[in-house]
């Protein structure tokens, strides 16, 4: 039976892996807007309720109310309700990137690239989706290491500083010179940007990788104990 070349092997597994990391990717950013959404009709029912309520207990304090404070009422109410759902949701402050410790940086990053995801390149979608689904992992990794932790540190710089400046070089250069003008190393400065998330995604993947190292280690040695302390024939 025919084998598999190693590069077809290895081209077919590196097109599932990224369309492994779409899927997760959109997964996420659909739970971010549900729960978005989730917010803001919370919000807005709070202040449609506390208008509702005020309103009321005016009119019971004055002994009654008129036509027009029954439709100033009318009118006000539900504007208090729909003013309470456009408010802006909070979310992660990207100004300060620079200043946060490496434990906040997955999440401010995802909000920065979020934010960024129109201005960058079409073709660059599948290293955004990709570099979405690294940062979600290491969200949870790198809370369990201190700050100074090394590889911590590692992320600290990539994400603090050299990813946010890639992006701001990049949109700010205007939109017709990004994807024509072709620079003295042959690319274009959408090739360029393309590239450089590329490189922050395998960094990532490596950092993830260290940082699991333990993790794995841990989990082998286990599970040999189970296999010799409760494998068959004992």
């Amino acid at each position: 039976m025919a084998t598999t070349p190693p590069s077809e092997a290895e081209a077919r597994r590196r097109r599932l892996a990224r369309a492994e990391a779409m899927q997760m990717a959109r997964q996420r950013r659909w739970e971010k807007r549900k729960a978005n959404m989730a917010t803001r009709v919370t919000r807005g029912m709070i202040a449609f309720f506390a208008a509702l309520a005020a309103f009321t207990v005016y009119g019971w304090q004055v002994g009654g109310a008129g036509i027009g404070f029954f439709l100033l009422a009318l009118l006000l109410i539900p504007m208090a309700g729909i003013g309470g759902m456009l408010l802006p949701v909070g979310g992660p402050d990207v100004d300060d990137i620079d200043k946060a410790a490496p434990a906040e940086l997955p999440a401010i990053t995802e909000a920065l690239l979020e934010r960024q995801r129109r201005t960058l390149p079409r073709l660059a979608a599948p290293q955004l989706d990709a570099i979405q689904v690294q940062l979600a992992a290491l969200e949870k990794q790198l809370a369990r290491v201190p700050a100074d932790h090394p590889v911590a540190q590692d992320v600290g710089r990539l994400l603090g500083n050299h990813l946010p400046e890639l992006v701001d070089r990049y949109t700010r250069i205007p939109p017709l010179q990004r994807a024509n003008t072709v620079e003295h190393d042959g690319r274009t400065p959408e090739a360029t940007v393309i590239d450089g998330l590329k490189a922050v995604e395998t960094e990532l993947a490596r950092a993830s990788a260290a940082l699991a190292e333990a993790d794995r280690d841990g989990l082998r040695v286990q599970g040999k104990f189970l296999e010799a302390r409760y494998g068959e024939g004992q």
